[in-house]
């Protein structure tokens, strides 16, 4: 998605490449605090209200699609290898704290693009931790997906519950 958006620029949102050459705070894998703010100020105030659309228009609908791609993917999954296990079904549920983590960062991020020019480090540091845990559960539920597709393509992939 981001590589269309580097090449067509995003609708409605002029400015946006700008963002992304500087680097989005939500792409990073972990930052300081005092980074968080550094790119806003790069970011300027058309950046700021660019970055603060993408936010509101296209990172609000973005961790719903994946979260729901997730939950199915795993429900389908595990409903296949373990068809008489409805509990363990409920794993796929642990997906969507991708998502859930994602919108905690991304409501940070707004608030902080809110306050600007006043910086709030307290919340940087709690982004921060949202955006490990946003990472860490990105990295599990993929990982969960793989091993759910790599059971299914094998032979006797049905485990039944004994009796």
């Amino acid at each position: 998605m981001l590589w269309f958006i580097q090449v067509h620029d995003l609708p409605g949102i002029p400015g946006f490449n700008a963002d992304l050459r500087i680097g989005l705070p939500d792409m990073m894998l972990t930052y300081s605090p005092s980074s968080i703010f550094e790119k806003l100020v790069l970011f300027g105030p058309n950046g700021r209200t660019a970055y603060r659309a993408f936010l509101e228009r296209v990172d609000s609908l973005f961790p719903l699609i994946y979260g729901l791609f997730l939950v199915m993917a795993t429900t389908f999954g595990l409903a296949s290898l373990f068809p008489n296990r409805p509990a363990l079904q409920k794993l796929s549920l642990l997906t969507l704290g991708t998502s859930l983590f994602d919108y905690a960062e991304n409501i940070c991020f707004l608030a902080m693009l809110h306050s600007f020019p006043r910086e709030l480090h307290n919340l940087e540091k709690i982004a921060n931790v949202f955006t490990l845990v946003k990472w860490a559960f990105a990295a599990g539920s993929m990982l969960f997906v793989v091993i759910l597709a790599l059971g299914m393509l094998l032979p006797n992939r049905k485990l039944q519950a004994s009796a």
